[in-house]
């Protein structure tokens, strides 16, 4: 256990990035991806807040992603 000063860390109770990951909305949002015109281009599966756009880029070339989770 380090401590810094006052404060001490626990590496045991550091969160994972899979836990992370699931508090901010997990793997079970649809990332819906839009056009510049914001027209619907498609809907990505299995997606998070973090990695819509990049998706949206990957799967259609361009536009941008909203993730409804």
């Amino acid at each position: 256990m380090k401590k810094l000063n006052k404060l001490e860390i626990n590496p045991k109770k550091l969160m994972k990035n899979e836990e992370l990951l699931t508090l901010r909305g997990g793997y079970d949002c649809c990332c819906q991806c839009y056009n510049w015109n914001f027209e619907l281009i498609g809907v990505i599966g299995n997606a998070n807040a973090l990695n819509c756009n990049p998706l949206c880029l990957e799967y259609f070339g361009h536009g941008f992603g909203y993730c409804n989770c």
